[in-house]
């Protein structure tokens, strides 16, 4: 990249900073430091959910998969908005009927404090672990765009995320969300088009040429796409559960996600967020897979005499070689932006579980809302010091195993998987208790572990079993546990550990006006 795409990068950064100061304002209380005050408009709240969740892990893993392998994950995008809204409707009214901060609330009430904490431990773990994965695709872009060392990259958007997130709250990241979003549209167009403009055919010589050699949506006469082999790396059984577990994981436990609606203040308002986000994402995917065909088609017609890129890293090496300045800068900014509206997503998450799970329950029952905010932005610091320090440490494992970026995340994520199931055990069957839940943990654990195992040796011996394999066999001992387990063995539960917690117990009446309690 050229000096003046260093500039736009440098600018960027620095309004984003600035943007963050301006919204900054003292706050007395949690609900406005970890809530925005539960007023943010639904639209702030939809755009600061899809882009929580639309990271450069997006950005990086989704053009690289399609680059390397086609249309196969699509498929997956094409599920998980009808898998998204069944399970909004089974699991968010709980939060907003327990008045709660975060959704780990709901398994105290439901189960005891021990599992609130187990469980709130567990995504602790998990989502500093996926900040870091978010970090470590930061670093391949930078790699990619310009040649950057891999820490580099992780110590800029990591630290700059640290800062508007602690001066400014929640509330400073739903509106630079709302300008990020702007940003990224504007960055992902301005590719788009110079895709189009480099690759023989344009717009439909992309996916001709792709489709022509094997990356289109052929894998459905493929023999193999419907086996259940677990060496096939892509199976429609593996990509069902898989988008299943996803969107069960963001609508009953993620408090990257759960937070943007519980700040609306309304279940009426959240489901209108939620359904918005759910609407802008599709075609926001569509958009990653064709640039990942777009690249394997420029590089396919217009090979590179020193080799061509990895998956993982060709749009941003076109960007370099290919783009005129100022696009580079622009596209590399719409990029940031996805990355550290993310990061800064998750930092508030973090920080919200960390207060009121542990801190305030565990530690100092009587801390006031001052002592609550001041606590808060020690959480927020001390998650993103860990968060980077695990990128960095992403960074050597995936290249001693050779794994993408999307096979990086679903090794390290991989924990994430028992935490779903958890909520989904508790709300749909009464009769599980706090011991099956515990019991039921245990048994997935070991599962995960030994899945794990069998996944690096399977990478060691040249025979490697599929990396989405990593999350289903301990979810389904989970489900499997916690639904027979107590059939076979347990009694009712108390009234008061069921009364409106599970779907079959839940009184009927509204509950979008219920508010939340400090």
């Amino acid at each position: 990249m050229h000096s003046l795409d260093y500039l736009i990068i440098i600018l960027y950064l620095v309004g984003l900073t600035v943007l963050s100061l301006v919204l900054t304002r003292k706050t007395s209380s949690t609900k406005d430091y970890l809530l925005g005050g539960g007023k943010t408009p639904w639209w702030a709240a939809a755009l600061t959910y899809l882009m929580a969740l639309t990271s450069t892990l997006s950005l990086v893993s989704i053009p690289g998969e399609a680059y390397n392998n086609g249309l196969r994950l699509f498929l997956v995008g094409l599920m998980g908005p009808f898998m998204a809204i069944i399970f909004f409707h089974i699991f968010i009214k709980f939060y907003f009927r327990t008045q709660t901060f975060t959704p780990f609330k709901y398994l105290e009430q439901r189960f005891d404090n021990h599992i609130r904490t187990v469980i709130g431990s567990i995504y602790l773990f998990s989502r500093i672990v996926y900040l870091a994965i978010v970090l470590f695709s930061c670093s391949i872009i930078f790699v990619g765009a310009a040649d950057w060392k891999p820490w580099t990259g992780i110590l800029l958007i990591g630290g700059v995320s640290l800062v508007f997130t602690i001066l400014g709250g929640f509330k400073a990241v739903v509106w630079t969300n709302v300008v990020q979003f702007v940003i990224l549209t504007g960055g992902l167009l301005a590719a788009v088009i110079v895709c189009i403009l480099y690759v023989n055919g344009g717009f439909f010589g992309v996916f001709s040429y792709a489709f022509e050699n094997g990356r289109g949506f052929n894998v459905l006469s493929e023999k193999d796409f419907f086996s259940f082999d677990p060496h096939v790396r892509i199976t429609f059984w593996i990509m069902l559960f898989s988008a299943t577990l996803m969107y069960m994981f963001y609508c009953s436990a993620d408090q990257m996600a759960i937070q943007p609606l519980l700040s609306t203040g309304s279940l009426k308002k959240a489901r209108r967020s939620f359904l918005s986000s759910i609407i802008m994402f599709l075609p926001l995917t569509a958009v990653f897979y064709f640039l990942g065909l777009a690249m394997f088609a420029y590089y396919g017609q217009h090979p590179d005499p020193a080799g061509n890129p990895s998956g993982d890293t060709a749009l941003f090496r076109f960007m370099t070689n290919m783009m005129p300045t100022p696009i580079p800068g622009l596209v590399v900014s719409g990029m940031l932006a996805a990355a550290i509206s993310t990061v800064a997503s998750g930092y508030s998450a973090i920080s919200s579980v960390i207060t009121k799970d542990f801190y305030l329950r565990l530690f100092k029952p009587d801390a006031t809302e001052i002592q609550q905010v001041r606590f808060s932005r020690k959480a927020t610091l001390l998650a993103g010091i860990v968060a980077i320090i695990m990128a960095l440490m992403v960074v050597f494992t995936s290249s001693r195993l050779g794994e993408t970026v999307i096979e990086a995340g679903a090794i390290w994520g991989s924990i994430s998987a028992l935490i779903p199931v958890i909520f989904f055990i508790a709300v749909m069957c009464p009769r599980c208790n706090s011991n099956h839940a515990l019991g039921a943990l245990i048994a997935g654990f070991i599962v995960m572990v030994a899945t794990i195992i069998w996944y690096s040796y399977s990478k060691l011996t040249g025979n490697p079993i599929s990396f989405m394999m990593l999350q289903i066999p301990c979810s389904i001992t989970v489900i499997l546990y916690g639904t027979i387990v107590p059939w076979l063995f347990g009694t009712m539960p108390s009234n008061d550990k069921i009364e409106n917690l599970t779907i079959w117990t839940m009184n009927k009446s509204d509950v979008s006006k219920n508010g939340y309690v400090n």
